[in-house]
């Protein structure tokens, strides 16, 4: 493993044209889902080595994609995700005016969701994207409290010369600087004692800018109660909506704002130093966990107040949380995940064996675990690059493919992760094929499609699933590897395999350094894995290269299932 932070600066257009010089080498589009090669010889590999190693603590600050709430699986165990953001103001410096005074304050997280259709009353239907729970009823508490620690930019330790990071495990740090909560303005227990993550519709009801509701000619509803005589101004894709504590913004914000705590963000983000959000389980293990992005959510204060001889009018004060790397949103975040593991899930990670590797591979998300591969030992690499050098083998593909271990991932109380990555472990960066693939798609989730890694089903002709597997195209990285040409690349290969929440994102995350069990190989330690895998909670158990374990495809043919690494090759004739 490299011993320094290597960051990923990679132009696609420069990825093609180092592909085309391999003059002597032809890759086909075959499509590796559906295993065909077109009476190519292949070549498996015959002495993979594969292990899962527990990751301990991970960086989570700053992550595009933030969990919230509490998911219990039934293999891996129980995770429960608590947030704590800055908060900025939209606008720096924004008049206020005299004699403001508070008609509410709001706070609008929308989930992952898609509009599927409207029923003839006019609401729209929606189904939630990337929400994890044990059932659509599963509730749990949330707190959401005034923070006040400063999530610091820089790191004093390093001179300020480094971003700070923050790791999933450092939640004690927040605790001891708890401030009010901030929850306790609604008497509605789903926004907090009891909260539901909802594929509903928001609606937000006219008020008279007191906080009372009214009907369509502006008078106040006799029965405030009746929501079916309230009037929609608004209605919102579904969301965490949170009424937040009026007297604390009252007396905070806006009776503060004459001293000049508003004047830029540096100075508010110190004074008002952010929401930590805290979840609590109402009963052990149920719950629901949603992803967010903070960068799309809206906080308003709506208030009242008189600006030079002006009546009191109705005006929003408004702010934002989240980070993100581009654009005007730099609310540091931190992600504080606890993990508990299960006992057979831990077990199993205990008993990994990185001498002679493992007949199943357990990669989970969050502080989870990876999964390595060694692909050659030296004979076979030695063997291989004469194929190729001397022989004149041409490669034209290399799948790596992966079954799922469906005694456990069938389970219907356990989510299967739609897509897992591979990466240059030796190196800590992507592998050459998942820059030369350009492919989209409408669903961001599917992009780079055929380097793979995209969950299949495999069916018998009844169509049942019999299990599940991921398949990738590694043709260009094998390549480079038998031709000896690449620096970065000239020695055996390993790759790391984990869960991802986002294909399109190859940065890397730090493993908390103070870690006691760190993540060692071959004397290396290991100091890096994928953000992507960080965002995501999900786990699966994969058959490693050991696993005996076979199915009957619908042909009545029995196939391996354990995990191979296929070269496809012509030979000159």
């Amino acid at each position: 493993m490299k011993k320094s932070f290597l960051k990923i600066v990679s132009i696609l257009a420069i990825s093609f044209s180092v592909i085309s010089c391999d003059k002597d080498f032809n890759s086909i589009g075959s499509d590796i889902i559906d295993d065909a090669h077109f009476n190519l010889e292949g070549y498996e590999a015959e002495n993979l080595k594969a292990y899962s190693i527990a990751t301990g603590p991970v960086q989570t600050n700053n992550l595009p994609i933030n969990a919230l709430g509490i998911y219990k699986d039934s293999y891996f165990g129980t995770t429960k995700a608590h947030i704590v953001s800055q908060v900025e103001l939209s606008s720096a410096n924004p008049t206020i005016g005299e004699n403001a005074v508070i008609d509410s304050v709001y706070l609008y997280i929308p989930y992952f969701s898609t509009l599927k259709s409207t029923t003839t009353s006019g609401e729209r239907i929606y189904e939630l994207d990337s929400v994890y729970g044990n059932s659509p009823t599963a509730k749990f508490k949330l707190h959401v409290y005034e923070n006040g620690y400063y999530l610091r930019d820089f790191d004093p330790e390093a001179n300020f010369q480094t971003t700070q990071k923050y790791y999933s495990n450092e939640k004690s740090l927040i605790d001891s600087y708890k401030g009010t909560e901030l929850l306790n303005n609604s008497s509605n227990v789903a926004q907090n004692e009891e909260f539901l993550v909802s594929n509903k519709e928001i609606y937000i009801y006219k008020t008279n800018g007191s906080g009372l509701y009214v009907d369509n000619a502006g008078e106040v509803l006799t029965d405030q109660s009746n929501v079916s005589l309230r009037v929609i101004k608004e209605r919102k894709a579904p969301g965490i909506w949170l009424d937040l504590k009026k007297s604390f913004f009252q007396q905070k914000i806006l009776d503060a704002a004459s001293s000049g705590v508003l004047f830029n963000n540096n100075i508010f983000k110190n004074y008002f130093r952010g929401l930590l959000f805290e979840v609590e389980e109402i009963q052990p293990g149920q719950g629901a966990l949603a992803m967010l992005d903070l960068s799309l959510a809206e906080f308003k204060i709506l208030f009242k107040s008189e600006i030079g001889s002006t009546d009191a009018l109705r005006r929003t004060l408004s702010l934002q949380l989240g980070y993100k790397s581009t654009g005007n949103k730099k609310s540091n975040t931190i992600n504080f995940i606890e993990h508990i593991k299960s006992p057979i899930y831990e077990a199993k990670l205990a008993a990994s064996n990185q001498t002679t590797g493992d007949d199943m591979l357990y990669v989970k998300g969050g502080n989870g675990s990876l999964a390595f591969i060694d692909a050659f030992d030296d004979v076979e690499l030695a063997r291989l690059r004469n194929n190729v050098l001397n022989d004149k083998w041409l490669i034209n593909e290399a799948n790596l493919v992966f079954y799922t271990e469906r005694s456990i991932m069938g389970n219907p109380y356990i989510v299967e992760p739609q897509r897992i990555y591979i990466f240059d472990a030796t190196n800590d960066k992507p592998i050459i094929d998942y820059y030369a693939d350009p492919t989209t798609s409408s669903d961001v989730k599917k992009n780079k499609s055929s380097f793979g890694g995209i969950r299949s089903e495999i069916k018998n002709g009844n169509g049942d699933v019999i299990t599940t597997k991921y398949s990738f195209r590694i043709t260009e990285y094998i390549k480079r590897l038998l031709i000896n040409e690449d620096t970065d690349n000239n020695t055996n290969l390993r790759i790391g395999v984990s869960v991802t929440e986002s294909i399109n994102l190859v940065s890397n995350a730090y493993i908390n350094p103070t870690n006691p069990n760190p993540i060692v190989i071959d004397g290396d330690h290991v100091e890096f894995l994928p953000v992507a895998s960080v965002m995501n909670p999900l786990g699966t158990v994969l058959h490693g290269p050991l696993s005996t374990a076979t199915y009957i495809d619908d042909k009545g043919n029995v196939v391996p299932m354990k995990l191979k690494l296929m070269i496809y090759f012509t030979k000159p004739n």
